[in-house]
């Protein structure tokens, strides 16, 4: 098994789309395109099947030399960890229902979609896989090139405002991230004599120290380059208007793998590298996080636009992994880790259903909303089950990741201060319950207008996606293990850093 096929194989798919050997026509481009998306999935669960979960370093190694990367002592090498085979796993899964979804969601440009599409899939599977410095960096600037193509092209309303936004926020995140491994390579050449961009030797190799100053510099410049694609407060803005003008299935890509970055930014170097700074900076770490799920909950309250409250909705869900990740113990992180994989999975269920409802009402605002679920009993039993995952309901897998994420926090040796934060933080889940609950009971509920008695429910390839995303909400509900024991030996091989 080759992981550098896998994470170039998209590039190559992209490229064959985008030739004069791909017919122009939408139908044949579209099924080729899922074609190519169940292999890259298909594939990637060998590895899954391969994998030795009890062994916490990096499986699947392969190197080679690229003439571009040579130049700076840096080469192309490719490793899996138990952390980086699950977001490799969720990507390709999430990426192959955005395919599907795609459907009906794009009317123009078919090759250049497509092909963006797949140079996307490039990209963040090279993120995760990456163990090479240099490499990775590489691999998370090109995913700023498709992303900028999907929302503004293919996206609506405020199109290009919110494709420049987010192009000028992540850029702005990876001068900081570009810094820091400048710095972190060169002062670990002076201490070791060695240049080298390798991710495991610049993370194992603990026989010199850095200056204080540099150690700082370095730790919270990649700490702002990741906080700004997670999203953290105040880094998130771009968000909320990205999520708005993008198409369906780029939200569902957007929401359900490409936050997943910056967490894995933070595991694999603030934590792997600086281990002390981390455990020093982790009470502020949690704050951060209670403060993401308070504020982003208080403002979906205000939301009336659907796809902008999913969106501040997810900002939200994301401070748990912040506060998981702070607490630093093998409880918490692992809650962390899961609260990826259960966020991506129901973030892109609910924006594809967003997406739904839009496509048959040509509205988001919920105030314009109301007894949709006469006509659409289905898509409403959905969204039912969705929402109620959002809220952390048993038996399914949000409840697992918020009660890990508190469980492991509560029992850590913080400070009583801490604690207390940790306690008004989980009003922020008691938040989450109003305004879900509000918003489906106004757009499922009530009065049908007499404007939506002409639509109808869902569609073949719109009840295949949602019922992928609920059998595996509702599997790692029940068998949380199933996934735990993948990478719970790589966090607590990380955590014996410290």
């Amino acid at each position: 098994m080759s992981l550098a096929l896998l994470a170039f194989a998209p590039l190559i798919f992209s490229a064959f789309i985008a030739s004069p050997l791909m017919p122009n026509n939408p139908v044949i481009i579209r099924r080729s395109a899922k074609f190519f998306g169940v292999l890259i999935f298909a594939y990637s669960i060998l590895f899954l099947y391969f994998f030795k979960p009890e062994y916490s370093g990096y499986q699947f190694l392969q190197s080679f030399q690229l003439p571009f990367l040579s130049a700076f002592e840096s080469g192309c090498a490719f490793g899996l960890d138990g952390v980086s085979l699950v977001l490799v796993l969720l990507t390709n899964f999430i990426f192959l229902l955005a395919l599907i979804a795609s459907k009906g969601a794009v009317n123009k440009k078919h090759k250049l979609y497509y092909s963006m599409f797949f140079i996307l899939q490039t990209a963040v599977l090279g993120v995760f896989s990456a163990k090479d410095l240099l490499l990775f960096f590489v691999f998370w600037e090109l995913e700023l090139i498709p992303m900028y193509i999907l929302i503004s092209v293919f996206g609506s309303g405020k199109k290009e405002y919110s494709a420049m936004k987010f192009l000028l926020y992540t850029f702005f995140g990876s001068l900081f991230i570009l810094g820091a491994i400048i710095a972190l390579v060169y002062f670990y050449s002076i201490g070791s004599g060695v240049v080298t961009f390798d991710i495991e030797q610049l993370a194992s190799v603990k026989s010199f120290e850095y200056p204080l100053w540099a150690e700082i510099l370095m730790f919270f410049g990649f700490f702002v380059g990741f906080a700004v694609k997670l999203p953290v407060f105040p880094l998130h803005t771009w968000l909320p208007d990205a999520h708005v003008d993008a198409p369906t299935p780029v939200s569902m890509l957007l929401a359900g793998v490409l936050l997943k970055m910056g967490a894995y930014g933070l595991i694999k170097f603030n934590l792997s590298f600086f281990p002390d700074w981390f455990d020093l900076c982790s009470s502020l770490i949690i704050i951060l996080g209670v403060v993401n799920v308070l504020y982003a909950a208080f403002i979906a309250f205000a939301q009336t636009d659907l796809k902008k409250l999913v969106a501040y909705s997810s900002i939200s869900h994301m401070g748990l992994v912040l506060i998981g990740l702070g607490a630093l113990t093998i409880v918490s992180m692992s809650g962390a880790v899961f609260q990826l994989v259960a966020h991506g999975l129901v973030s892109a269920a609910l924006f594809m259903l967003v997406g739904i409802i839009y496509k048959r009402t040509k509205t988001r605002e919920i105030a314009d909303l109301g007894g949709i679920s006469q006509k659409m009993p289905v898509a409403s039993s959905f969204a039912l089950l969705f929402v109620l995952t959002t809220l952390g309901v048993p038996l399914l897998s949000g409840f697992v990741a918020e009660l890990l994420v508190f469980l492991g926090a509560m029992s850590s040796d913080l400070g009583v201060f801490i604690k207390v934060f940790l306690i008004v933080g989980l009003f922020g889940m008691i938040l989450t319950a109003g305004y879900f609950l509000v918003a489906y009971k106004k757009v499922f509920w009530g009065n049908l207008l007499p404007k939506y008695l002409h639509i109808n429910d869902l569609t073949a390839h719109e009840l295949l996606v949602l019922m992928c995303l609920a059998v595996s909400v509702i599997f790692f509900g029940v068998f949380p293990n199933t996934l735990l024991g993948i990478f719970e030996g790589t966090l607590d091989g990380i955590l014996k850093l410290i």
